[in-house]
């Protein structure tokens, strides 16, 4: 297992790489891999002809969210006042992006006319890991709004059993996903606050989480619903390792007997997506293409269901760790895949997998910890 110096060090490098290539003003922008065709060829066209201005720099406030959280991390980890800085100004800049109706615009062209949840919720988050350092009222203010903008106009759909939260303000498929993220935001919300109104959803949320994971111990990908047909499977280890991490951190603020059988099963089916390389599958039925992203959110879930006596979850995790530090480009960079195809290549540098690369770096180094360093739990 890399050393948490060792992990450090990495995140630093990471970090310095992020801050030269595209850090502005508060901001994280640049290129993203993007949805369907662009994902799966037209980046890689991009990358070839990497000359050309393709005007696709773009801000996420994931990425926002991830970079804050971060920063706050890298300054409890080593004590440097410049980390500190730039959470603050990072929390600022998203301030100002909040649109009058309390959410944040969704980036990508393809999707500009929708309002997403995973944006707002990550905002919010950044926002109130930096009130929990800075307790300045427009911090969480900013917060609250987009909670108001949340429940009452993004809203839910009702299921046989609870509700699930909607992906975009115009409903399509029930996704596991964003309930598991939203259970925590809005646990997050209580512990800043004390205030009850923000437990209102959770409840309900947790029971169609519950209801709908598969004997597998997996989380499906969507839930058949009125939108959208159900489909089991997508990404399976990178989703569910992202839900377990929330889904833990939601148990460290507030226990409870569904997530108590949640969350070993679903350890249980995560420690099977480890290859002999130490990497993430790409998903339950093909190893490639590897990508390191995958690879350290899976770690840091792994490190987590060593708690849960998930057997040989230690052992993966170490190996997913040693993995990621191995393919750290020299300039502290992440790619973003390798081995898509035969003859393909996309070298582009994309800032928000590798801000997230960046906080599951830093993670053992806190482990649920990070929640009382940066979150004010």
């Amino acid at each position: 297992m890399p050393t948490d110096q060792e992990l450090i060090h990495a995140a630093e490098r990471l970090h310095a790489h992020l801050l030269k290539r595209h850090y502005s003003h508060g901001l994280v922008r640049g290129p993203d891999a993007g949805v369907r065709f662009q994902l799966r060829l037209w980046r890689f066209f991009k990358s070839a002809l990497d000359f050309v201005p393709w005007n696709d720099d773009y801000v996420f406030m994931q990425s926002q969210g991830y970079w804050i959280l971060s920063n706050w991390m890298l300054q409890e980890a080593t004590g440097e006042t410049a980390y500190h800085t730039l959470a603050l100004e990072s929390a600022e800049a998203t301030l100002r992006l909040q649109q009058p109706g309390g959410f944040w615009l969704y980036p990508l062209p393809q999707r500009k006319h929708l309002i997403a949840t995973v944006e707002g919720n990550w905002a919010a988050i950044g926002l109130l890991a930096t009130y929990a350092r800075e307790p300045r009222k427009e911090f969480l203010t900013a917060s609250v709004r987009w909670h108001d903008y949340l429940v009452g106009t993004i809203a839910f759909q009702p299921h046989n059993s609870g509700e699930a939260i909607n992906y975009f303000d115009k409903p399509r498929g029930k996704i596991p996903n964003n309930s598991a993220e939203a259970v925590w935001l809005l646990l997050r919300f209580w512990k800043a606050t004390g205030d009850s109104r923000f437990l209102g959803h959770v409840d309900t949320m947790l029971e169609f989480l519950s209801s709908t994971q598969l004997p597998t111990g997996e989380l499906p990908y969507t839930v058949d619903g009125p939108y959208e047909k159900g489909r089991n499977h997508y990404l399976c280890y990178q989703y569910n390792a992202f839900q377990f991490l929330k889904l833990t951190w939601a148990a460290s603020l507030r226990p409870d007997p569904r997530l108590d059988r949640i969350l070993p099963a679903l350890a249980g089916f995560l420690a099977q997506g480890v290859t002999k390389t130490g990497a993430s599958a790409a998903d339950c039925f093909h190893a490639k293409p590897e990508t390191d992203y995958f690879t350290a959110v899976l770690a840091a879930a792994l490190r987590e269901a060593e708690g849960l006596s998930t057997p040989g979850a230690g052992e993966l995790s170490n190996r997913c760790f040693a993995r990621v530090l191995e393919r750290q480009r020299s300039d502290g960079s992440f790619a973003y895949t390798t081995g898509d195809y035969g003859f393909l290549r996309d070298s582009r540098s994309y800032p928000r997998p590798q801000a997230m690369t960046l906080f599951h770096l830093l993670y053992p180094v806190f482990g649920n910890g990070f929640e009382r360093n940066v979150a004010g739990g």
